[in-house]
């Protein structure tokens, strides 16, 4: 695949989760793996999410949710070890399946529910509260982590479920997303799944990534909680389905 195109897929990604808080790995992340297969793409995926995740959480850091980032952070690793253990036991196949109608599940339920109508100033005097419906999504987003290097559309369907502002939320996964992949390349590179990486070229994209990243703050900056929440919903059913259509096509 030609680099420009590469660079273009890259930007978009970059763009859609700096502005949403999630979606670089719906855009950018099956191109990836159809240029490089599976091992580089997986690599390289988080590492562009790291960079857009340092990035948005420079000028965000003010906005997350303490509570909710620790929260996410804490169950990370019991995640991650539910992750690799369905890794070792189960087909890849039938796990990227299964993740996909986890991730479409969870999109049409977002779609589905109804924003609530929330005094600005109400919500953000309110203690966020890290509720087993949270942690349940948070462990989920860890396994995904693991398997994927996606953990951003269950932990992301886990804070929209709260009257969590549309600036708190992108602060609070961006500040997230700086843990979980900085967790997740030290993972890789222990297992080998950075051998295969062009760092030459990453370095170049890596830069088209930050450019990337800057536009979506930028725009998202704009975005009300409402579209916030739809887009979110809307990136969550995508994921899921790019997953199961590819697994529909070849049952036909």
């Amino acid at each position: 695949m030609p680099v420009e195109i590469l660079a273009l897929i890259v930007f978009a990604g970059a763009f859609v989760q700096s502005a949403t808080g999630i979606g670089f790995g719906v855009i950018s992340g099956p191109f990836l793996l159809h240029a490089y297969g599976y091992d580089r793409a997986i690599g390289e995926t988080a590492v562009f999410s790291l960079v857009v995740a340092v990035v948005s959480a420079a000028g965000q850091f003010s906005a997350a949710e303490p509570r909710a980032t620790a929260g996410l952070a804490a169950t990370l690793p019991v995640g991650v070890a539910a992750g690799l253990a369905i890794l070792w036991t189960v087909p890849r196949s039938v796990v990227v399946s299964l993740f996909g109608l986890l991730l479409s599940g969870l999109g049409l339920v977002l779609l589905l529910q109804r924003p609530r109508a929330a005094d600005a100033a109400a919500v953000a005097k309110q203690p966020f509260r890290f509720s087993l419906e949270t942690a349940g999504a948070a462990i989920v987003a860890g396994a995904c982590a693991a398997l994927f290097a996606a953990p951003g559309p269950a932990a992301a369907w886990g804070l929209a479920r709260t009257q969590m502002s549309a600036p708190t939320l992108r602060g609070t996964m961006a500040v997230y997303f700086v843990v979980a992949y900085a967790a997740i390349l030290a993972a890789f590179a222990f297992s080998g799944l950075l051998a295969p990486t062009d760092w030459r070229a990453l370095g170049f994209l890596a830069l088209v990534c930050i450019a990337g990243a800057l536009a979506g703050i930028a725009f998202g900056d704009r975005m009300s909680g409402t579209l916030l929440h739809r887009a979110i919903a809307l990136i969550i059913t995508a994921s899921g389905l790019s997953l199961l259509l590819p697994f529909i096509w070849r049952s036909w």
